[in-house]
């Protein structure tokens, strides 16, 4: 996998499991370029943001 905007190789992947999904964040060590994904399929932020919010 590389960075969709550079294309650099070293990149940084954290695993969460929000709201029962799991959701991998990448991160682009090269263009500081951060992106979301849910068993391949791409992720907006707005998206992840909402998963992770606790409703009390």
């Amino acid at each position: 996998m590389t960075c969709p905007n550079c294309q650099g190789a070293r990149l940084v992947q954290i695993g969460l499991t929000l709201k029962e999904r799991k959701v991998t964040m990448h991160s682009c060590s090269k263009c500081d370029t951060r992106w979301w994904d849910n068993e391949g399929q791409r992720v907006g932020l707005t998206n992840v943001l909402e998963m992770a919010t606790v409703r009390r």
